[in-house]
């Protein structure tokens, strides 16, 4: 790894997806409105703030969830839409914030069962409320997916901001207003002006760029007028009160107004109204040095953030150093051109506000810089991928799942470049094939075999990359019970991979070619082709490969009765992964050996492997490890505590539920389960097993992976 992404590695965790965001700076006003608003989510089931960009309805909605917890005890999540450009992806948005995937595991009885399906299940039986911000672009895939959710999920609540309403049944509608202001020709007094919310949003912002800011009775005209001339739209005021470090506020005053009458110039209108922050923040543009305004234009290429590191990349050349951006961008972030990202890690990464993004985007597309930068931005994003895809069967793969999960939209963004603008489509499917496996760690497989089904399509070049993209393709249509999709994607890597002399694409076409026989339930002839594989994959030193192969003889042999081989299988499975440092094999490995060891009657062996991979799984977001993790510590407890173990048994089917449902086509895994079913429901009784068991229902993950632990809950 380069010196810079050592860094990455050091700063990068894993944060909890969907939280509310924290915000950066103070809430003012809007006392009437967050009435209302909990008023209407009382009265229905719908409500979408709608008003004008840089209006604040954003931050309105973070405000009402923010004091709204024990109303929502099933949690509260924030969904942001905006870096979406395709309505197909909006399910998935919403899936990944709420860690719930689809994976069916090869189940066939319900092949049809979709994304929505699982979001439905996840969200059925608890309260929860879900912000949906930044709607209008994808109006009419949120509107569907709000009138599925709302329709069969009885106690869910659904807050959307959007400059457009959903016109979906039950819909509320609060158009977010402008801050109250004060008439001009009418302050008696310092003290009458502050009573006014843009005033106190005035003063507060700039009290935060320079702290011997006070609105007194030399400067209270100025600020009302300027706050009067802004029309009350939270974003214009906040970007005029920076300002006030550099000059007073008369001054800023004055510059707008002689700005406004440039633009006016030989109407007869006069001044215009400013029912948008855009006049505002083409002044605030007009206000940058020339390399502050080429910087603010070519961060917006960034779809979801970006660190230090990646505005270098790809914004430096062609008239800024390098060592330049770091200073610029510090002045963007003084000016509230750029904001700090709120997040739970040490590490600083920015964003560019909407509004001011789309300013960015219009004045790049009128730039010489267009194509160029999105040429870095994509080149600089493949770069990235390359490491992951050569560099992740080690320590840093914890490190790179963390990273794909901040940067998925960038990625995105980057591939869509290549597959589009370019005639370079191969670039855009390596990407699109590296975020593929992401989704399947996560469990959003349909995600990953949309994007990667139309990647395919787009880049029909024959080549290693395109093999490699066959063979997984392939991988996620058996998973979700497509056998024959997925068979027929593999029959077309092994013609293609024979044809360019391509080993390790034939080899994962025998391997997944044997988990085809294994969802079959022809176990013989799965461990056949498996250990094939195998063999291969060990002579090729493909350690990713080999340790995946034994993972899947492990289960084989323990459907076949071999408990013995199966821990075998496990041990040595496990021993490559923790050669490699590689966390998330490692906890996949953990879990199959400690399954066998519970088989083999093995309970007290069991317990700490099984535990061992809980602890990994959740540190890495891995809601199907969990669930089976949770499930096979149950059987483990059953005997001594049967209790406990039925409260996890409660807490493992709510997460079926939400991940699809219990994959069953391994006769150990099914059969385990309705034992131990049946065993605690004869220990405790009928009625104090269903106590048990809806109470660990109703368990929050990181509370049931804690007493999983016999640690205090928390949250990655």
């Amino acid at each position: 790894m380069t010196c810079g992404n050592r860094c990455r590695e050091q700063r990068a965790i894993l944060c909890r997806m969907g939280a509310l965001p924290v915000a950066g700076t103070r809430f003012v006003g809007r006392g009437d409105e967050l009435s209302a608003v909990r008023a209407a989510l009382r009265r229905g089931r719908l409500l979408t703030l709608t008003g004008g960009p840089g209006v604040g309805k954003t931050r309105l909605a973070l405000r009402m969830a923010a004091g709204a917890g024990r109303s929502f005890p099933d949690g509260m999540w924030f969904i942001e839409l905006a870096p979406l450009r395709d309505g197909e992806l909006v399910p998935g948005a919403v899936a990944e914030a709420l860690g719930v995937g689809e994976t069916t595991l090869g189940t066939q009885a319900s092949p049809s069962r979709s994304l929505v399906d699982a979001l439905v299940d996840h969200l059925s039986d608890g309260r929860t409320l879900l912000v949906l911000d930044n709607c209008e672009h994808v109006l009419d895939a949120t509107a569907r997916l709000v009138h599925t959710l709302l329709g069969r999920c009885g106690r869910l609540r659904i807050l959307a901001t959007s400059r457009q309403t959903l016109r979906v049944g039950g819909e509320q509608v609060l158009t977010v207003a402008p801050l109250p202001v004060p008439d001009p020709d009418d302050i008696p007094s310092a003290g009458s002006v502050v009573r006014f919310d843009a005033v106190r949003l005035f003063a507060d912002r700039a009290a935060c760029a320079s702290r011997r800011f006070h609105v007194t009775d030399d400067n209270h005209l100025a600020v009302a007028r300027l706050c009067h001339r802004l029309e009350g739209n939270p974003l214009a005021i906040e970007l005029a009160a920076v300002h006030v470090r550099a000059m007073p506020v008369e001054l800023i005053l004055e510059r707008l107004d002689g700005y406004l009458a440039l633009l006016t110039e030989g109407s007869r209108a006069g001044a215009p109204s400013l029912p948008s922050p855009r006049p505002a923040i083409d002044w605030s543009h007009r206000l940058c040095t020339p390399p502050q305004q080429t910087l603010w234009r070519r961060l917006a290429v960034f779809q979801c953030g970006f660190d230090l590191e990646d505005a270098e990349a790809v914004c430096s050349g062609r008239g800024i150093d390098r060592h330049e951006v770091g200073p610029l961008l510090a002045d963007l972030v003084g000016m509230s051109i750029v904001v700090r990202e709120p997040q739970p890690h040490a590490f600083l990464r920015y964003r560019l506000p909407e509004m001011i993004r789309e300013f960015g985007i219009e004045a790049l597309s009128r730039s010489s810089d267009e194509g160029w930068l999105r040429g870095r931005h994509g080149e600089h994003y493949r770069r990235l991928i390359e490491l992951v895809d050569a560099d992740s069967m080690n320590r840093h793969q914890a490190v790179w799942l963390a990273w794909l999960r901040l940067e998925r939209a960038n990625l995105r963004a980057a591939a869509d470049h290549y597959l589009t603008d370019t005639g370079e489509a191969t670039q855009g499917l390596q990407i699109v094939t590296v975020l593929a496996r992401y989704h399947l760690a996560i469990g959003l497989i349909s995600k990953g075999r949309y994007q990667l089904s139309r990647a395919l399509d787009q880049s029909p070049e024959p080549g290693p990359t395109r093999a490699k993209a066959l063979w997984i393709a392939g991988w996620l249509n058996l998973l979700q019970g497509r056998t024959t999709e997925g068979l027929d994607l593999l029959r077309q890597c092994r013609v293609l991979a024979q044809a360019i002399g391509d080993a390790s694409a034939l080899r994962r076409v025998v391997q997944f070619t044997g988990l085809a026989e294994i969802f079959q339930g022809r176990y013989d002839r799965a461990g056949t082709l498996l250990r094939q594989a195998l063999a291969e994959h060990h002579a090729a030193g493909d350690d990713d490969g080999e340790w995946l192969a034994l993972f899947q003889l492990a289960l084989v042999s323990s459907n076949l009765g071999d408990h013995e081989q199966a821990i075998a299988y496990g041990e040595r499975s496990l021993a490559i992964c923790r050669a490699r440092d590689a966390a998330w094999a490692e906890a996949h490995a953990l879990l199959v050996t400690g399954l066998a060891t519970l088989w083999c009657g093995e309970t007290e062996r069991a317990g700490p492997l099984l535990r061992e991979a809980l602890r990994g799984m959740h540190a890495l977001g891995d809601r199907w490890g969990m669930t089976r993790c949770l499930e096979a510590l149950a059987w483990a407890l059953a005997p001594r505590r049967p209790a406990d173990a039925t409260r996890l048994l409660g807490a493992a089917y709510r997460l079926w539920r939400s991940i699809g449902s219990p994959p069953e086509q391994w006769r150990m895994l099914a059969d385990s389960c309705e034992h131990w079913r049946t065993y605690l429901e004869h220990v405790l009784g009928p009625d104090r097993f269903a106590e048990d068991f809806r109470g660990g229902h109703d368990l929050l993950l990181d509370e049931v992976v804690g007493q999983a632990l016999g640690e205090p809950a928390h949250a990655r």
